[in-house]
């Protein structure tokens, strides 16, 4: 977006994305951790009631992914969701869908419009599911998908939503706002 838009615009957009993604997700009664890329002083401005920081590992963003899921399974937790801050069409009822859908599939995901996925949801580590994927590509979602066959692993798939990656994604959010 910012070749577009430009940094400052494109940072304000950013911005309202983490405000939308605090609002929809502070209404849920769940743990909610949020990782950063790195921790400021100014953390607390997005997120203030609720939540607990972490800081994501370094790597591309299927380590990132892996290495959040991991650290989250690792304290104990049998249901585990994970969003980016960039699709402002979430709701409640999608996290809801989702963590339903874990009682009875080992995994829950969300395809993106773009080929990718907003949510992904586990109730078991499965670190091969982030091995050998071409991020942010239209083809990880469907690598994904292959990847949970291969593994055997039982999926539910949630309604397909668009995120925000380019200014005429954005253009479209503004659009169905302000209708």
């Amino acid at each position: 977006m910012a070749k577009t838009l430009g940094d400052k615009t494109t940072l304000d957009i950013y911005k309202k994305l983490l405000h939308i993604t605090e609002d929809i997700t502070s209404k849920l009664n769940i743990s909610k951790t949020v990782y950063w890329d790195q921790i400021l002083n100014q953390t607390n401005l997005y997120f203030k009631n609720g939540y607990t920081f972490k800081e994501q590992s370094q790597g591309d963003l299927g380590k990132k992914m892996k290495d959040a899921f991991r650290e989250e399974f690792d304290e104990s937790f049998n249901k585990i969701l994970i969003i980016g801050t960039d699709c402002p069409y979430l709701t409640e009822r999608i996290f809801e869908d989702a963590y339903h859908a874990l009682e009875n599939s080992d995994i829950v995901i969300g395809p993106a419009k773009d080929g990718g996925y907003y949510l992904l949801g586990m109730k078991d580590f499965k670190a091969s599911l982030f091995e050998g994927i071409p991020w942010s590509t239209e083809l990880v979602f469907n690598l994904t998908i292959e990847k949970i066959k291969e593994l055997n692993l039982t999926f539910s798939v949630l309604p397909e939503l668009n995120d925000i990656d380019t200014e005429k994604d954005w253009l479209e959010w503004e659009e169905k706002i302000n209708q």
